[in-house]
């Protein structure tokens, strides 16, 4: 599995699973086999100058390992930010759970936000407490 840039014409394929909307600033990585074939995704969005959005989508759970490590170190290490965040529907357990299981914790719900009745929930990671990235030693 090989874990790499995408070319914008390829963020359709998070759009279309994640419901993420591609703006100007987007970025996303792959997780890819040797075919080619995309397994797994991981955008950014909503850049600011401590925090990013994050938005997963799998294909192949077995991708998810391999392809967070690459996920986090790229706005928490390459790019210097803080904060990452990831915002889910309340009625999407499954990605509810993913978010907690790779170390996000809730930060906050917006009543009625995605509609009358179902929850926006907010997630959010602190590079501090990322355990994908390897934490750098005191001078």
């Amino acid at each position: 599995m090989n874990i790499i840039g995408c070319y914008p014409y390829e963020y359709g394929w998070i759009a279309e699973r994640a419901g993420c909307e591609i703006t100007p600033s987007f970025q996303a990585i792959k997780a890819s086999d040797a075919k080619g074939r995309i397994h797994g995704m991981v955008g950014y969005s909503n850049w600011t100058a401590n925090s990013v959005v994050m938005h997963i989508a799998l294909e192949n759970p077995a991708c998810l390992r391999r392809l967070l490590r690459v996920a986090f170190s790229y706005p928490f290490v390459d790019v210097g930010r803080n904060v990452a965040i990831a915002t889910v529907r309340e009625k999407n357990e499954r990605s509810m759970r993913l978010c907690e299981h790779v170390g996000f914790r809730e930060a906050y719900r917006v009543k009625d936000g995605i509609a009358i009745g179902e929850d926006l929930v907010i997630f959010e990671m602190r590079s501090e407490n990322c355990r994908w990235i390897e934490k750098r030693k005191a001078a």
